[in-house]
């Protein structure tokens, strides 16, 4: 699964609107590298899900719609590219015959609405920082001890003779 680039962009959009109060789109696109016309296709989806306000004209812009602690970053993400789903039964589990007796499917429900929890995150969290309380843990990864290929296949390296000079010597 691949977070598009422009449920990317749409993050980096509230984020950018989020720090400046009230912006015209032209200054998110500046700012964030945007092209302008696919920030206007952003910001009226952002409008039409409630995140985001425009308003034309003099005094106008974008503004956020609702207050910065109740947007959350799954919601952006939701409203550029639709439910956030690892897999389609997950979703409509009624139009899947194998959920029943499908030995993947509770992991596979775990595994979404672990993905779906760490991303429920306000932007006011956002903005204010990783803590410690909030940082999310690093993974644990099993340790792999890879042993070094002996040099002669005997299990000893090769010594090289005091009388040898090295190639990289000066």
């Amino acid at each position: 699964m691949l977070l598009t680039r422009e449920a990317d962009y749409a993050v980096r959009c509230v984020v950018e609107v989020a720090r400046s109060g009230r912006t015209s789109a032209a200054r998110v696109a500046q700012a964030q590298g945007i092209s302008p016309t696919f920030l206007g296709k952003i910001v009226r989806s952002l409008a039409r899900a409630g995140i985001l306000t425009t308003r034309r004209g003099v005094g106008g812009g974008i503004m956020l719609a609702q207050p910065i602690e109740d947007i959350s970053l799954i919601q952006v993400i939701e409203a550029i590219g639709g439910p956030l789903c690892i897999k389609d039964c997950l979703q409509t589990p009624a139009l899947c015959e194998q959920v029943e007796g499908c030995p993947a499917y509770p992991f596979l429900r775990n595994a979404q609405d672990r993905l779906r929890e760490s991303l429920d995150v306000s932007f006011a969290s956002l903005l204010a920082g990783p803590t410690p309380a909030t940082e999310p843990e690093p993974p644990v990864l099993a340790s792999m001890v890879v042993p070094a290929k002996p040099a002669n296949g005997n299990g000893h390296r090769k010594a090289r003779a005091a009388s040898t000079p090295r190639r990289d010597a000066p």
